[in-house]
This record gives C-alpha cells, sequence and structure tokens, in this order.
C-alpha cells in the first residue's frame, strides 16, 4: 500500500515554518535530550534545574478522581484565579472587572485560536501575517468560507 493518498475532503497541508524546520532538524539528528541542540521555534521553556531557582518538582501525584478532562472553559476555580490576577493587574481603579464568566483556559495558542475561530459566524476575516506560521496555517482556514 502507497503512503501517497488523498481523501476528497481533505487537502493536504503543507509543512511550513517551526513544523519544516523541525522536521529537518530531526532528519539531522536533533533531540531534545541532545545539549548540542537547541530548539528556539517552539516556544519550549527551560525544564532542567536553574542555578539560584528553587529544586524544580519532578514529579506530581494525581488522584484517581482528578484524571478525567478538565470541564472545556477550564477549571472554575483557576478561571476565577486568572480573572482575579488581570483585575489585579490590568483593571485596578476601573468600574468594570472580569469574572470566571470571563475566561477560558485552553492547552496553547492554537487550540485558543481555533477555539475562537469556531465560534466566529459568517465573516469577511482580514488579518496581518503573523510572526509564527502555524498560526497563518489556521488563519487560511477562513479563505473556505469565503471561495
Amino acid at each position: 500500500m502507497s503512503d501517497d493518498f488523498t481523501i476528497p475532503a481533505f487537502r493536504a497541508v503543507p509543512r511550513t515554518g517551526v513544523i519544516y524546520v523541525t522536521s529537518e532538524a530531526h532528519k539531522l539528528g536533533s533531540r531534545s535530550s541532545d545539549p548540542a541542540w537547541c530548539n528556539l521555534g517552539q516556544g519550549q521553556p527551560e525544564t532542567g534545574d536553574l542555578p539560584g531557582a528553587p529544586p524544580r518538582m519532578h514529579e506530581v501525584a494525581v488522584r484517581v478522581d482528578d484524571q478525567e478532562y478538565a470541564p472545556v472553559p477550564g477549571l472554575w476555580e483557576l478561571r476565577e484565579a486568572v480573572a482575579s490576577l488581570y483585575n489585579r493587574l490590568f483593571r485596578k481603579g476601573l468600574p468594570s472587572q472580569y469574572s470566571a464568566e470571563n475566561v477560558s483556559i485552553c492547552g496553547g495558542g492554537r487550540a485558543a485560536l481555533t477555539r475562537a475561530a469556531a465560534s466566529l459566524g459568517h465573516i469577511n476575516l482580514g488579518h496581518f501575517l503573523p510572526d509564527y506560521t502555524a498560526y497563518e496555517e489556521l488563519l487560511d482556514v477562513f479563505k473556505a468560507f469565503t471561495a
């Protein structure tokens, strides 16, 4: 069986930007465990110990009753904490304050933008070319709605 197949409902997604570069680096030997390589394309955090910082946690115990998906918009308590932090840092003294109802927690930028895009009705979207090419692919989806 050939790896070259198409399904009419799906288009080929080009490997652009970060996806292309990380795929090529992997072919050349890039591995996250190899200190000779550094992935600057995905915003990956430093996960090792840092001089002068508190020791890192290496394990987190998770109770059995917490081993399920959280609600789609995120845990209420976390949403309240984010709203409170945002109000304290950016809305101090303003008459309107954010609440947990105004906050959605999402596991990453692409997922968050996909949620936002999915909630829009029939629109004519104009946008600048984003710095992160994965977002460009997401925004190009809107071309299908206006074609």
